[in-house]
């Protein structure tokens, strides 16, 4: 998609395109698909259609869902993360026998999203563990981590490792950047194509701001995009629409991590990774996000966040 912002030069407002791709977490906006992929070739078809995206995050989807998708002139890069949040895959059980299923799983999906010309792959880590555990989980899910990129790197695609929170709602074991970054540098001392997924909804649960991602420019490959929600005094990772109740990020957020994402020269994808709330269309919080994100450059240009 490309779109434009006015950016005052000379006391007029000149167009500025926006500078990354723009993609959306498919599975969210149709949060039925995390069940099951059943009509998801159809569900799809109006954010396939829409000029705004350019990158659909898909779940795993069957051969049949998948000939309906191919139609749609769009690329498409594949979420593990269901496997593991829903279906309880764990890629970094320090238990062998539970890694390797999740290990086998993975690679198998790999394979089908390469030979689909899917344009990357996206996981996340299992549950957390007990303190003295979380070294042998570490170890187990670099393990993972290298046989998925073997894969990935027979078709040239990277491998993205989403960091979530550790103990406020998802509970995964891998978290902070400081983290997930040193088992990304351990990674690619053998297979390179292994980099970090950062959410801005994810931010608030692990205490981390925009500009931390100032100190891991090397590490970062790709950039989710939401907000968080507190109920009741709690933090929960549910990525509300922006301005729901209870939503915690909003356009200012954004454009900071905008202007964040330019200083360190990133040029990867932004992808929207929001959820429809009861009562509310699928329609209504992307489009409502989308907004944001035309607000958000507005302000960065402006240099107003």
């Amino acid at each position: 998609m490309v779109f434009y912002a006015a950016y005052p030069v000379k006391g007029t407002l000149a167009p500025v395109k926006f500078p990354y791709k723009i993609g959306i977490v498919a599975f969210m906006a149709y949060p039925k698909l995390l069940k099951s992929d059943e009509g998801a070739g159809d569900a799809l078809r109006w954010l396939a259609e829409d000029p705004f995206f350019e990158l659909l995050e898909l779940p795993p989807v069957g051969d049949a869902e998948w000939a309906k998708l191919r139609s749609y002139p769009k690329e498409y890069s594949l979420g593990l993360q269901p496997e593991t949040l829903v279906r309880g895959l764990d890629p970094s059980s320090p238990n062998e026998e539970e890694r390797r299923r999740a290990e086998e799983r993975f690679v198998e999906l790999t394979r089908s999203a390469c030979s689909r010309g899917y344009k990357a792959v996206g996981l996340c880590s299992g549950p957390n563990l007990p303190e003295d555990q979380r070294p042998r989980g570490v170890e187990a899910l670099k393990k993972t981590l290298r046989a998925v990129a073997e894969e990935a790197g027979k078709c040239g695609i990277p491998v993205f490792l989403e960091t979530f929170d550790t103990d406020v709602d998802k509970k995964r074991l891998v978290g902070k950047l400081d983290m997930a970054s040193r088992i990304i540098e351990e990674v690619r001392e053998t297979h390179p194509n292994v980099a970090i997924m950062w959410d801005l909804s994810h931010g608030p649960l692990l205490g981390e701001e925009p500009e931390v991602l100032r100190s891991y420019p090397d590490v970062i490959g790709h950039i989710h995009i939401g907000a968080a929600k507190v109920i009741e005094g709690k933090m929960f990772d549910y990525h509300p629409g922006f301005y729901r109740p209870g939503a915690i990020n909003n356009e200012r957020d954004v454009a900071r991590l905008l202007a964040v994402l330019h200083d360190i020269g990133y040029r990867g994808a932004i992808s929207f990774e929001v959820k429809p709330e009861e009562g509310q269309l699928t329609e209504e919080v992307v489009n409502a996000s989308k907004s944001v994100l035309v607000r958000a450059y507005e302000l960065y240009l402006q240099g107003n966040y």
